[in-house]
């Protein structure tokens, strides 16, 4: 027997595997889906906010994303670093 969840929209069972439900074509576990996409959000939001770079873009826009990406990166590392050195002279 395969594992069913049932359809919080119509209240059939259906398919645990089915991302929409076989009886009236809603979006399963909707719910779950929307908290795992914040809480993920919350978590990634500490990490370094850097410009995105997309494959559409024109070859010179790239390059200058690029540059500003190199920027950040330096911006973050002087950043880390003086954290750093006031914590290790503190400590």
């Amino acid at each position: 027997m395969e594992h069913q969840i049932k359809c919080e929209h119509c209240g059939e069972w259906v398919d645990a595997k089915l991302e929409q439900c076989n009886y009236c074509g809603k979006t399963l576990r909707e719910e779950e889906k929307k908290e795992a996409y914040s809480s993920k959000r919350l978590k990634d939001s500490l990490e370094p906010q850097l410009i995105t770079i997309d494959d559409d873009d024109h070859p010179v826009l790239k390059i200058a994303k690029r540059i500003v990406q190199l920027g950040q990166v330096i911006f973050y590392a002087i950043i880390t670093f003086l954290v750093w050195v006031t914590s290790w002279t503190i400590g």
